[in-house]
């Protein structure tokens, strides 16, 4: 059984181990965050971070101005709705509004 305990006394210290690393890392990203700068060192100032959350502000009150007076919501595109046909010519996926690019 002394092979089996080692066995099991091992993966426990590296489980420990990790657990450890990853508490440190998150201690350090947390440090970082409140701060105000990411992992590659740069900085935001609040003045930047304000202004950046009033013009998402803006323009959110603006979307949804534009719904409220009747106006329809932008549909998305088909890419983004995966709605590409497969082409009898071409044997190619493309969006069948645009035609076949062959």
């Amino acid at each position: 059984m002394g092979r089996e305990e080692a066995k099991e006394q091992s993966k426990t210290a590296l489980k420990e181990k990790e657990l450890a690393a990853c508490a440190k890392k998150q201690a350090r990203k947390d440090k970082e965050w409140e701060k105000g700068t990411d992992t590659r060192g740069t900085a935001k100032s609040a003045e930047t971070a304000a202004k950046e959350a009033e013009a998402a502000r803006r323009k959110a009150e603006a979307k949804a101005q534009e719904l409220s007076e009747g106006g329809e919501a932008p549909r998305p595109s088909t890419s983004q709705t995966g709605q590409f046909k497969k082409c009898k010519f071409c044997s190619t996926k493309h969006d069948p509004k645009k035609g076949c690019p062959m």
